[in-house]
């Protein structure tokens, strides 16, 4: 496969970047990020003010400009930093989860794998989500996740063998993987997913920070499929380094349902309590995203 220059450029870069950052400590690592992200939100203004308009669409006027503003920043040096801690992944041990994680919500998971069978664990884009999934692992979850295929394959093949090291059973982004990710849903494995994205087909209309959002179906479909049930969590970083893991009461598919209801009852339970935690956490959320999930934001 041919790459562009710019993909080796691309790569090079990240890979630059993920020597120094391995070499220094841990809050170090985070201050080189935090001088860049620095950098970048200020010279990306315009960009930014889009963003900025999405915690509007939100929020409305319970939030000032100065308010969004902050929320923004916050949100934005977050984003840089869970990339220097994705970076630092080879570096990741259970004692130093243990460390910098406040677990006390981790029990949730693991009482409903008692008998054999895996769970589906829904989290939004909130906090440093892919710590949160390198952390389940260590802790004794056969994690699985789904990616997309990036335009850089430098980069992107780069990125599922970090995965790999990290022990995440990647699976595309494509029907095939459906049979694979249910076989393993019932032999005791666990799906890592993110489902506060906008789909296209496939969804679920649901109320959602004050709209109706089309949310993915299919994390309520995996579940349905396997017969396990849907675990809602979050994660939040407390000031630079420790983070806590926050978890929900879990939602069983119910076979006396109708399939489509059933997918929407469980989806629209999971998508309420991730309105509630990005309302009491906004400056944790992701709002840079390609699918922002309300859709195009007002002018």
């Amino acid at each position: 496969m041919k790459h562009r220059l710019r993909d080796y450029v691309e790569y090079g870069l990240v890979r630059g970047l993920t020597a120094i950052v391995g070499r220094l400590p841990h809050r170090a690592a985070l201050g080189l990020g935090w001088v860049l992200a620095r950098l970048v939100f200020l010279v990306a203004r315009r960009r930014m003010h889009r963003f900025e308009r999405r915690i509007a669409q939100v929020f409305g006027d319970a939030k000032s400009p100065r308010e969004r503003r902050r929320i923004l920043w916050l949100a934005w040096r977050n984003l840089v930093f869970n990339g220097i801690e994705s970076m630092r992944t080879p570096l990741v041990t259970r004692e130093w989860i243990s460390r910098v994680v406040d677990q006390r919500d981790v029990h949730l998971l693991f009482e409903n794998m008692k008998e054999g069978r895996g769970a589906v664990l829904a989290v939004p884009h909130m906090g440093n989500w892919e710590l949160a999934g390198v952390g389940m692992q260590l802790l004794g979850a056969r994690l699985m996740i789904i990616v997309r295929r990036q335009r850089n394959m430098l980069t992107y093949e780069w990125l599922n063998r970090v995965r790999a090291s990290a022990g995440l059973e990647s699976f595309l982004r494509e029907a095939h993987s459906f049979t694979g990710i249910v076989k393993g849903l019932q032999h005791g494995k666990v799906l890592a997913i993110l489902p506060d994205l906008r789909a296209k087909a496939q969804f679920v209309a649901a109320p959602f920070l004050g709209h109706t959002a089309q949310i993915p179906a299919g994390m309520a479909a995996f579940a349905r499929e396997a017969g396990v049930p849907v675990i809602p969590a979050y994660a939040v970083r407390e000031g630079w380094t420790r983070h806590r893991w926050v978890g929900f009461p879990p939602i069983h598919p119910d076979p006396a349902f109708d399939r489509d209801a059933d997918i929407e009852r469980m989806t629209r339970y999971v998508i309420g309590f991730f309105d509630q935690a990005i309302r009491a956490h906004p400056d944790q959320y992701y709002w840079f995203n390609g699918r922002w999930v309300l859709g195009e934001e007002p002018p």
